[in-house]
């Protein structure tokens, strides 16, 4: 049979119009980013909302001080917390225009850990602090609760301030001993950006730092990984259903697979337009007042990776569609390439805070993780990727997709046919190479 690009268009418009009809199509265009920015508000609240839980709820501490060097320590300490509104992605209120909220803390003596204790489990205080007779030469505090948060360390820094404070109460004046306890509660913190010029950090432009890699490079996992699911339920539902077998009457296995590939991938390339449309609307006026620069040509580099990354698992999963023999043994075999599509996600702190250590290039160059990992290199604030380095990542995935591709349209033309039993490696690999 003649190759013909006629009948691939014919097949890619039919795949991409029944894809982007459906009900789920619909859903996950829609459903996929209000999942993630429900979340992501949902982070941000809740750390604010532990922080002030935390102190709120440390409003008495039992103090057994075996070193007498607290006994003129004040008897009440109040701990401020800054009030902005709007949140991360929010309009930054100027300083002092909301008052702060205080929360004060008593502090309660005893003689020895046993009162303290009994009075910590019977909810008289809220943590009992034991300091040793030897503090000044050890440092050593000992600090029991009936509870610990594991996303906020608010009460610990709360009693270090009061221990700092108490060290120097009454050999110096309030407001140096005010000072002593928390030497930076003002610091300005300023870093060099892309542009080579200092630039200040607050907490929320350091979210920010790490949100906008997170939503680029997810953007782009997410999008290749659909198009490649696409493919994979499409071809197992049709072998499972034995609709291939008239189709095959028609076209030749070859145009069968462009085809799904070209009029799939449109589909994913719709996906990731009408994402990045809405978040350019919705996002870039924050980021532009956030002081947030992308690097030039971000935008044409990330559709590189996406084609090359859809094409190279688009054609992975099109294979496991092809010699799998239902679609759950499909989805079970395609759930390791999706995992390797979202590992630099799991390395995420340390590929933005060392953009261009061995193992960050490492996982740029290697093609299941290329697209994700360089997304995140060239978006972290603290990165230069050299061009040869974007340039030999994508020369790489476009090797490997092109090889991935040609050893997988063997597999589809010999496996599209075969029903009832999976092949095993040494007979996925003979396809492979022999097809």
């Amino acid at each position: 049979m003649k190759f013909s690009w006629s009948r691939i268009a014919t097949i890619a418009r039919r795949e991409f119009l029944t894809t982007v009809r459906r009900k789920a199509f619909i859903l996950t265009l829609v459903g996929t980013p209000a999942y993630f920015a429900f979340v992501m508000w949902i982070s941000s609240a809740g750390e604010m909302k532990e922080r002030s839980e935390v102190l709120k709820e440390l409003s008495s501490v039992g103090v057994v001080d075996s070193s007498g060097l607290f006994r003129d320590a004040q008897s009440e300490f109040r701990t401020e917390v800054n009030n902005e509104s709007g949140g991360m992605f929010g309009k930054k209120v100027p300083e002092g225009l909301i008052p702060a909220t205080v929360f004060r803390t008593q502090i309660r003596r005893f003689a020895g850990f046993a009162s303290g204790d009994s009075a910590l489990r019977a909810r008289e205080i809220s943590q009992l602090v034991v300091v040793s007779a030897d503090y000044l030469e050890s440092g050593r505090v000992r600090r029991y609760a009936r509870t610990s948060s594991l996303f906020s360390s608010a009460d610990q820094r709360a009693v270090a301030s009061w221990l700092a404070n108490g060290l120097v109460r009454g050999r110096v004046d309030s407001t140096l001993a005010a000072r002593v306890a928390r030497p930076a509660e003002k610091e300005q913190l300023f870093t060099i950006g892309k542009d080579g010029q200092f630039e200040l950090k607050d907490d929320r432009r350091q979210m920010m730092d790490f949100m906008v890699p997170f939503m680029f490079a997810m953007l782009l996992g997410v999008s290749i990984v659909l198009g490649g699911q696409y493919l994979l339920q499409g071809v197992a539902e049709e072998k499972e259903s034995r609709i291939l077998e008239s189709l095959l009457c028609t076209v030749s296995p070859e145009e069968l697979m462009f085809g799904k590939l070209f009029g799939l991938g449109a589909a994913g390339l719709l996906v990731v337009a009408i994402w990045a449309s809405v978040g350019a609307l919705a996002v870039g006026p924050i980021l532009l007042l956030a002081g947030v620069k992308l690097p030039t040509g971000l935008i044409g580099i990330a559709l590189c990776y996406f084609l090359l990354g859809y094409l190279f698992y688009g054609s992975i999963m099109t294979g496991i569609g092809a010699m799998a023999g239902t679609m759950r043994e499909a989805q079970q075999f395609s759930v390791w390439f999706t995992f390797l599509n979202f590992a630099p996600f799991i390395m995420i702190t340390f590929l933005l805070g060392r953009p261009n250590a061995p193992l960050a290039v490492g996982l740029s160059m290697f093609p299941p993780t290329a697209p994700g990992a360089m997304m995140l290199r060239l978006t972290a604030p603290s990165s230069s990727v050299p061009v040869w380095q974007v340039a030999l990542s994508l020369a790489i995935l476009g090797t490997a997709a092109w090889l991935v591709l040609k050893m997988s349209a063997r597999i589809f033309r010999i496996g599209l046919l075969l029903y009832g039993k999976t092949p095993n490696l040494p007979e996925i690999l003979r396809w492979a190479r022999q097809g």
